[in-house]
C-alpha cells in the first residue's frame, strides 16, 4: 500500500461506513417516524371522532421521540450533517485543514463519550428507582440504556472520522468538500 493510496482507502471506508448505516438505522430512523405518524392520527382520530384515545399514546410518543433523536445523532454524526460554524474556514488548506478536523472530531469523540457515560448512569438509576411509565407500566430503563448505546456509537463515529481524517481523507461538512 502506497502513502497514496491511504486517503482513498480511507474515503472508501467512509463511504461504506455511511452507506451501511443509512440501509440500517436509516430504516429504523424511518420505521419509528412513521410509526408516530401513524400513532397520532390513529390517537386524534379516535379522541375527536369517538371520544375514546389510545392509551398511553404520549408515552409511546415519547419513548419513539427519544429514539428519533439518538437514531438521528449517529446518522448525522456520520454524514457530517451537525450545525457548524465556518469561523477559520478559509485559514485552512490541505494537511492543516486535515488536522484541525482531526483534533476537533477527537474532541468531539471525548465530550460524546462523556455524554454516553452520563446517558447510561442516568438509565442505572432508572433501573435502581424501578421507573415505569405510568399507562403503559412498561420499565423506562432499557430505552435509556438503547439511548446511551446510540450516543456511544455516535463517539465512535468521532473516533472513525479522526482516524480517517489521519489517514487523509478529505474533509467534508455536510457531504461536501470543505
Amino acid at each position: 500500500m502506497t502513502d497514496n493510496s491511504a486517503p482513498a482507502d480511507a474515503d472508501l471506508l467512509l463511504e461504506r461506513v455511511v452507506k451501511a448505516l443509512d440501509r440500517t438505522l436509516g430504516i429504523v430512523l424511518a420505521a419509528l417516524m412513521f410509526a408516530m405518524m401513524l400513532l397520532t392520527f390513529f390517537d386524534v382520530v379516535g379522541r375527536q371522532g369517538f371520544d375514546s384515545p389510545i392509551r398511553g399514546s404520549d408515552e409511546l410518543t415519547q419513548i419513539a421521540m427519544g429514539l428519533v433523536v439518538y437514531v438521528g445523532l449517529v446518522l448525522v454524526c456520520l454524514r457530517r450533517e451537525h450545525i457548524s460554524i465556518g469561523l477559520l474556514a478559509g485559514l485552512f488548506c490541505g494537511t492543516a485543514l486535515r488536522m484541525q478536523h482531526v483534533v476537533l472530531n477527537l474532541i468531539f469523540a471525548a465530550t460524546t463519550f462523556i455524554w454516553a457515560r452520563q446517558v447510561w448512569v442516568q438509565a442505572q438509576a432508572l433501573v435502581d428507582s424501578n421507573v415505569v411509565l405510568m399507562f403503559l407500566q412498561v420499565s423506562v430503563a432499557p430505552y435509556v440504556f438503547v439511548m446511551s448505546a446510540l450516543t456511544f456509537v455516535a463517539a465512535a463515529i468521532f473516533l472513525l472520522l479522526a482516524w480517517c481524517y489521519l489517514r487523509g481523507a478529505t474533509p467534508t461538512v455536510g457531504g461536501e468538500a470543505g
